[in-house]
Order: C-alpha cells, then sequence, then structure tokens
C-alpha cells in the first residue's frame, strides 16, 4: 500500500467578546471568515477524490455564530459603516493606523491606489504623528482606504462567488458610500455560507469534522499545573492548580457545541496546541474521543510498548498508536516538517513547485506510511498569492490522481486498527515538546496564580450562591482557561494587542467575581504585561480616591487642590474605544466625590476636540444584583451648566466644558448611598461610534465614601 496522508486544518480564534458588553474587541472572526473559512471548503469542494479533517475551536463556531446573528459587532465594522465626511479627527486616527492590517507585499503593494494610501500615511508607525497625518486625507482617500482594507480580506471564493467583490477590485479607486455599506453587507453573506459548505462536504464523506476544547484550554496544565515538570524539571512555577473536572467540562462541552452546531457528535480532536500527557489521554477516552493527533516531538520522548516492531523504512511518527490505561485512544503525530512547509515556506515558491515537492514528500514516506499533516488553517493563507488558491489547487489535483492517496482517522482506523501502542505517553505539546510557551515565565505565572485565586473563590461560594451564579462564574473561567492569552505573556511572541489580551483575560476573571457577588480583587484590574513590552499599549494607572473633593464645574482646573485626593484612571496610549491600539481621545479621567455628589472629570488628549455625549453609566452592586443608572450629557463649548439626564429624562446632574469635561452627578438622583460599593464606567461618543471608553475594559470599582472615609485616609 502506499503512502496515506491526513490533512488537518486546524481553525482558532480566542473568545475576543468583552466579558460584560459582549461585543468583539478585535474582528480577526469576521476577517478571517471571508477569506479561509470559506477558501478552504471552496478549494476541497472541487476535489471531491482529496479528503480532509477540519478541525473547529468551539470558541471560534459561537463567535461566527454571534455575528452572523448580529449580536457582536466588533468597533472595526462599526467605524467601517461610518461615512467617510462624517469621521473627527479620532475616528480618521483609527482607520489610518488599523486599515494596513494585512501582508503589504501581497495586499497593498501590488494594488496601486492602496499603496499610494500606505505612502501617504507612511509606513513606520513609530515615527509618525497620526493627528498630522490624518490632515492629509481627503474624505475620498478615507473611503477608498476602508474598501481596500475590505477588500484585501476577501479571500477567492468570495472574489469568485460574489460579483461585486471582483467588480469594486476591478475599480481600485472613486468608490461610493453605498458600495462600502454594499461590501460590509456581503462580508455577513459570505459568512452565512461557511457552516452549510462545511456541512455539506462532511455529508459527502469527504471531510471529517473534529473539534478542540471548548476555549482552547492546555488540558494538562488544567489537570495539574505541577505536570509542566515532567518535561522541565527545574521549571518556576505559580501555586498548584488543578481541576481535572475543568479538563474534563472543557471537552466535553466542546464536543457539544460541534454535534449542535454540524449534527454530529466528533470521533477526533485536536487537543489545544497538541497538548497531551497521560491523564488527558484517559479524560479523552472517557469523553468518547477515539482519536486525537499531537506533534511527532512528543512521540520521541513517550515511552513506546515492544510488541509492534517498526516497519522496515518507516518512520515512527508515520502511523498511528493507541494510547492510555484503557488502550482504546489512537494518537496520530503531526510530521512537523511537511507541516511547516505550508505554513512557511510554500508561500514563496512557484505553486505548481511548492505541491509536486509535498506530494513527492509524501510518497517518500513508503509504502504503508501514515503521514499527518496538521497546522493553523487561517494565517498562512495571508501570505500566499491569491490567498493560496493556485497552490491549493496545485496540491489537489496532484492528490486526486493517486487514488487513496488522503484518508480520514476514523475510516482508517475502522479499517486498519493500529497495532502499536504507548504505553506511557510524554506530556507536552507541539512546541518544544513541552509547555514553556503557557506556564514558567514571570507574566504567564502571575495570570495562573490569578486564575487559581477565581477558582478557588468559586469553590468556596458554591454552597452559599445560586446555580445561575455558579454558572455564570464557571463559564467566565472556562473562557480565562483558553491558552491564547498565556500564548502572549511572556517572551517569546510580540503583539500590538497584548495588552488587549491581557485585559481580556483579567475582564473574565473579574467578571467571574462579580457573577459570585464578591468584590474583584486589585491584582485582578492590574496589568500583567510589562508597559515596555506593548509601547502602544501602556499598562493603565488606577488610583483610588482619598478624600471628599469639591471642585467647582467650569470645565477648569483652577489649582491643584481642586482635584486633589481624587480618584485617577489614565488608560494605554490606545487611541479610540477599547479596542483599538495607539493614542487616547481622553488622557485621564478623574472621579471623587463629596457627601452629596460624585464629580467627574476627564481631560482631554492634545488634539482631542471637545464634543458628542458623554454617557456615565454608574452601577450599585449589592451581592449578586446590580442596580444601575445612565446620565448623558450633549457637549457643548462653555457657556454654561449643561444637564445630565438619565434614562427617564430626568435631570441627574450638571456637566460644562472649556480645557476639561466636569460633571457634577447628585447621589440621591443615582440613587446612592454612604458605603455602597459601585462601578463606574465613562463612555465618548460620535454619533453612534463610541470613540472612549473609560476604563477600557470592564468597570471601575470603588466605594461611596461614609463619616470614617477620610480618617482612614488622611495624609499631613
Amino acid at each position: 500500500m502506499t503512502a496515506r496522508a491526513v490533512f488537518l486544518w486546524h481553525l482558532h480564534q480566542p473568545d475576543y467578546r468583552d466579558a460584560q458588553t459582549g461585543q468583539p474587541l478585535l474582528p480577526w472572526v469576521r476577517l478571517h471568515a471571508c477569506r479561509a473559512y470559506s477558501d478552504m471548503a471552496a478549494a476541497l469542494e472541487k476535489f471531491e477524490a482529496v479528503k480532509a479533517v477540519v478541525n473547529f475551536a468551539p470558541s471560534l463556531l459561537l463567535q461566527l455564530e454571534a455575528w452572523l446573528s448580529g449580536n457582536a459587532v466588533d468597533l472595526h465594522e462599526a467605524l467601517a459603516k461610518r461615512p467617510a465626511e462624517s469621521l473627527g479627527q479620532e475616528e480618521r486616527m483609527l482607520l489610518l493606523r488599523d486599515s494596513f492590517s494585512v501582508d503589504w507585499d501581497i495586499w497593498v503593494r501590488p494594488v496601486p491606489r492602496y499603496a499610494e494610501l500606505l505612502e501617504l500615511r507612511g509606513s513606520d508607525l513609530r515615527h509618525i504623528d497620526l493627528l498630522d497625518r490624518q490632515a492629509r486625507f481627503a474624505p475620498q482617500d478615507l473611503r477608498d482606504l476602508q474598501v481596500h482594507f475590505l477588500l484585501a480580506w476577501m479571500g477567492f471564493a468570495a472574489r469568485r462567488e460574489e460579483p461585486f467583490v471582483a467588480e469594486l477590485a476591478g475599480k481600485e479607486r472613486g468608490f461610493s458610500e453605498d458600495e462600502k455599506i454594499e461590501l460590509i453587507a456581503t462580508q455577513r453573506r459570505i459568512g452565512a455560507r461557511i457552516l452549510p459548505r462545511w456541512n455539506a462536504l462532511a455529508a459527502r464523506g469527504q471531510v471529517e469534522i473534529t473539534c478542540s476544547p471548548l476555549n482552547h484550554p492546555i488540558l494538562p496544565l488544567l489537570v495539574d499545573t505541577d505536570s509542566a515538570r515532567r518535561a522541565m524539571p527545574g521549571m518556576a512555577l505559580p501555586p498548584r492548580f488543578s481541576h481535572p473536572e475543568d479538563a474534563r467540562e472543557q471537552v466535553a462541552r466542546g464536543l457539544g457545541v460541534a454535534n449542535r452546531v454540524f449534527g454530529t457528535r466528533p470521533e477526533g480532536m485536536w487537543p489545544s496546541e497538541g497538548s497531551v500527557s497521560p491523564e488527558v489521554i484517559d479524560l479523552l477516552s472517557s469523553c468518547g474521543v477515539r482519536w486525537c493527533a499531537t506533534d511527532e516531538g512528543v512521540l520521541a520522548k513517550s515511552d513506546l510498548s515492544p510488541s509492534e516492531p517498526l516497519p522496515p523504512g518507516m518512520r515512527a511518527h508515520h502511523r498511528g498508536y493507541l494510547a492510555g490505561s484503557q488502550g482504546d485512544v489512537c494518537v496520530l503525530f503531526r510530521d512537523r516538517e511537511l507541516s511547516d512547509m505550508i505554513g512557511f515556506r510554500y508561500a514563496r515558491m512557484a505553486p505548481e513547485t511548492a505541491a509536486a515537492d509535498l506530494v513527492r514528500r509524501i510518497s517518500a514516506a513508503g509504502n504503508d506510511a501514515l503521514v499527518t499533516i496538521a497546522l493553523d488553517g487561517e494565517n498562512p493563507w495571508e501570505h500566499y498569492p491569491e490567498s493560496g488558491e493556485d497552490f491549493l489547487e496545485a496540491l489537489y489535483t496532484a492528490l486526486s490522481a493517486v487514488p487513496g492517496s488522503t484518508v480520514l482517522p476514523r475510516d482508517e482506523i475502522r479499517a486498519r486498527r493500529p497495532r502499536a501502542r504507548i504505553s506511557r505517553i510524554h506530556s507536552g505539546s507541539w512546541i518544544d515538546a513541552n509547555f514553556r510557551i503557557w506556564i514558567g515565565h514571570p507574566e504567564d505565572n502571575a495570570a495562573w496564580t490569578l486564575l487559581g485565586a477565581a477558582r478557588g473563590a468559586l469553590e468556596q461560594t458554591e454552597m452559599t450562591v445560586g446555580l445561575e451564579q455558579i454558572e455564570a462564574a464557571r463559564a467566565e473561567l472556562f473562557v480565562a482557561e483558553g491558552s491564547d492569552w498565556f500564548w502572549w505573556y511572556g517572551d517569546d511572541f510580540v503583539t500590538d494587542s497584548a495588552a488587549t489580551f491581557d485585559a481580556l483575560f483579567r475582564g473574565r476573571v473579574a467578571q467571574a467575581y462579580r457573577a459570585l457577588g464578591l468584590p474583584v480583587p486589585t491584582a485582578v484590574s492590574t496589568p500583567i504585561i510589562a508597559p515596555s513590552k506593548d509601547l502602544a499599549n501602556a499598562a493603565a494607572v488606577i488610583v483610588q480616591p482619598r478624600r471628599l473633593i469639591q471642585p467647582l464645574i467650569d470645565g477648569y482646573s483652577r489649582n491643584y487642590y481642586e482635584w486633589a485626593g481624587a480618584g485617577q484612571y489614565r488608560p494605554g496610549s490606545a487611541i479610540g474605544g477599547s479596542m483599538f491600539q495607539g493614542r487616547s481621545a481622553y488622557e485621564q479621567l478623574c472621579f471623587g466625590f463629596s457627601k452629596s455628589e460624585l464629580f467627574l472629570r476627564l481631560d482631554p488628549a492634545p488634539g482631542t476636540q471637545i464634543g458628542g455625549e458623554v454617557q456615565v453609566a454608574v452601577a450599585r452592586l449589592l451581592g449578586d444584583r446590580r442596580e444601575e443608572k445612565t446620565g448623558r450629557v450633549l457637549l457643548g463649548k462653555g457657556g454654561g451648566d449643561l444637564p445630565v439626564i438619565d434614562e427617564t429624562g430626568a435631570r441627574c446632574g450638571i456637566a460644562r466644558t472649556g480645557v476639561l469635561v466636569e460633571l457634577a452627578l447628585s447621589l440621591t438622583a443615582l440613587g446612592l448611598f454612604a458605603g455602597n460599593r459601585i462601578s463606574l464606567v465613562v463612555r465618548v461618543l460620535r454619533g453612534d461610534l463610541e470613540i472612549e471608553r473609560l476604563p477600557r475594559l470592564g468597570e471601575l470599582e470603588t466605594v461611596v465614601p461614609d463619616r470614617r472615609f477620610e480618617q482612614g485616609h488622611w495624609q499631613v
């Protein structure tokens, strides 16, 4: 029998949704939907003889559903819907910063108009004043930029199946608002076809759908963080986290999501990051998983049973093995070299040459070899010309010419149950056969410590709170257990969104405490990442009020003592709302109390034009309940008191603008009393677009002062 290949395409995005608003902070689910998720299915549809595994992260499936239902609109999408003529300075700066987030060599420089716009903006953001550059862009320039960014994320299936996309791509400049809005609507049409396409491929037996655990956690570390020392005995670890019940639930819920979405319960699983251990194999077995995959490096460090010697000429990782205490889980081991050739090298080769090389390498594995090629099914294609269409076409054409050259693991196991056995599988992942990426660095360990403390709080309150609260807290912690947050902690990888990932993780932990009616620990509100790691996302500074204040509300800071002793929140340097990285529209929020009022002061960043609407959401936190009021004020330019109006239309305070924005809100009107624990969020909107949110993620929590307040904070 000739060599057979298992192609496993892993499709994954972490849960980007803010724990409190439910809105995604990053746009990658929507953007990848228009390229990889559609293209990978379209490529297989043309070649029925080619079989493949597609592994969906359930966190991706849930976000796809939320986006398509209209319940999750990321801020990038909201900004794209804004007419170019109506964009303010901050909005224009946001647009200039983020609308080139593609591979420039593939998607920008070959398109004369897109390249022209990049030159107008400048290529190195570290040395660009976006406030200055935005003034150089006419409305038509901005509109063309919006359209080109959307087009750059359209894959080959979209360009072929949506004539409007191809039409716009050929036009290149002078786009209208109607064309831009239609392109945004086209994204959802493309997205709506994704899951039906994969279902159809599965129904005809060409694709085997598998999944990862619910929120893509590192299962061995959920079972026991101390297992990291099996591969790296000297590793510094956080306080022990050991919750095998969470690992089991992540697997069971992940299988449940896939079963609901696709109508069939997966038989196989790509454990997040290919992370396995003896305990995890037994856990998968108990959940009904018949096969899983990891990296060849794990096999090299595993203990093999001598009962089934390796056939002459076959490499050890080119066959399946039975593992686990029951010997009922088949484990496949990815060929690292071949997988990495697709992920990192073939994009720079001629498509036919690259495809021929891969097929030759598979054939060279020898008779009866089972070659597993497993990799990211999303990110490589951005770096291929035409989103990889020519490469996939050439590869699938070559594979189709050899009957039986591609197989599905479920079919393979039924037809040829492995006889080779692993007596004890190594504890490791696809990276270096260990877990160093996700644990061991001080930042990783700090995150595990926060997670462990929150998990402990859940255990301690399980007998005293309601089932709904327990389930709500567990759901938040399951998201926080995901691998992606820990991937970006430490020194191994760099991203402009490091602070966003950090805040998303801590936001989930904080929300778990809130669900249980517990105060959020200060450590959870403190950024984990070092400010120097991500200069575009400097850590926020939070100072609690230290004494009562009585400032004059006039839009000016007349002297230091007016606001001395107030609380302060200073965001990082990200412009706009919580989603974007760069300059802030407002560089500081001061908050404090008199005996009867809550005072707020917004300090604009240089270049910010005061205007729009300010919304102040104040919630009284009463154990498991919250009573919230929102005050709104339309900002004007000086010249008198501006009324702050609540949801009922009643006046709850006043505001004034000058060089600052100052507000005084009545505690009585807000329903607040001395000693109340409250949360606070301030939003600034221009039209329907949120240009600033303070704090960026989550809420500021503080306490309405009582008679002991100043005694406890008295200073000379």
